[in-house]
């Protein structure tokens, strides 16, 4: 096992066990920066408007700690990602409501409206794949994100310009390589190291995320 692997191990905490403990404000502050954008934008695709889903992420975070002392992690009852989906899906669904039942319509933002009851199917099933949907595509880029940010801080910065031209700003190989004084065979190797190092270290946030852990440090060193 690589040393710096070995102190990945050593350094992962349980950020939700911390978070029991409402007066451990590191834990929470940790939380709330990990979380805060993912909500924030899922309650927006729903169709709230920016103070309103900035409500909602506020809400959601009292909830949570209101619920924490209740949760345990169990993978056969479903994973900390879809427990904190509920939670943030029931703020946006009561803000929908009340918005919606304020007149006239017309001025409401444009917005997957929660229904009231089951009673239209239709209408419940389009809201579900909407708000579903959000979640699925923003953690998935929160994800990515914190790969590339953890990623960044161990790569030689010419490599990483590399894959960001590349991979972010979508500039073909030749673009790069000219424009970095690099020939094409070093921009494809480059931009395929660092696409392994990202892909890597999302797949081990995710997992971690899944479980609400976290690294609490990096270890030092390069990826390439």
């Amino acid at each position: 096992m690589r040393p710096d692997t070995q102190l990945d191990l050593k350094t992962r905490r349980s950020l939700l066990s911390r978070l029991r403990n409402l007066d451990d404000h590191e834990s929470w502050r940790a939380f709330f920066e990990l979380y805060w954008r993912l909500l924030y934008q899922v309650a927006r695709r729903a169709g709230l408007a920016e103070s309103d889903a900035q409500d909602v992420v506020q809400e959601t975070v009292v909830a949570v700690a209101r619920k924490m002392p209740e949760f345990r992690y169990d993978p056969a009852r479903g994973t900390f990602k879809h427990w904190l989906f509920r939670i943030v899906h029931r703020r946006i669904a009561d803000h929908l409501r009340r918005l919606y039942r304020q007149p006239p319509q017309e001025t409401l933002p444009n917005a997957a409206c929660a229904p009231e009851d089951d009673s239209d199917s239709a209408s419940a099933e389009a809201y579900t794949a909407t708000i579903d949907a959000a979640w699925e595509q923003e953690w998935e880029q929160s994800i990515f994100e914190a790969a590339v940010a953890k990623v960044r801080e161990h790569t030689n910065p010419r490599h990483f310009q590399v894959f960001d031209c590349c991979v972010r700003l979508g500039w073909p190989s030749g673009k790069v390589a000219a424009t970095l004084s690099m020939n094409p065979a070093q921009v494809y190797l480059i931009r395929h190291r660092v696409s392994q190092a990202v892909k890597q270290a999302a797949k081990t946030i995710n997992e971690e995320r899944l479980r609400g852990q976290w690294m609490a440090t990096q270890p030092a060193g390069s990826t390439t």
